[in-house]
């Protein structure tokens, strides 16, 4: 078997609080094993080595997009890491406009991916379910 299917869910600092409440619940409720940073990371550790780590071993990065998390280097980051490995982006746009992103160069970076509305994260969470399914199956 492969392993569980792998959630990386990127966000900022200041979104902290409606991702462990309200999203990394839902995600986790797919089946897929869910990383945030918060938590898992200790005093000591090796921030970047543990973030890029995971990164090669996640399935699909999840990233959160509000103007808190757009203004925070790793958030992009991320998101450039996953470019390069050719994995599944997810993004979700709560907040910005579809606008601003585009000025900022986000629309273009995340290419022809989808970029959710918050209102539509159950949606999602039954696409992720989906995929979880499959790759356990596979495994």
């Amino acid at each position: 078997m492969s392993g569980p299917y792998r959630v990386f869910f990127s966000h900022g600092s200041d979104d902290i609080y409606v991702v462990e409440q309200f999203l990394k619940p839902k995600v986790a409720s797919s089946g897929a094993s869910v990383f945030l940073d918060t938590g898992e990371i200790r005093y000591g550790d090796d921030f970047r080595a543990t973030i890029l780590d995971e990164l090669s071993r996640c399935d699909e990065l999840l990233v959160l997009f509000t103007r808190s998390s757009l203004r925070r280097p790793w958030v992009l980051a991320e998101l450039g890491a996953m470019l390069i490995q050719g994995k599944r982006i997810v993004a979700i746009r709560y907040g910005p406009s579809e606008s601003e992103l585009q000025e900022l160069g986000v629309l273009s970076l995340l290419g022809t991916s989808s970029l959710l509305l918050m209102e539509e994260f159950d949606e999602y969470v039954v696409q992720l379910t989906a995929r979880v399914r499959a790759h356990t199956n596979h495994g």
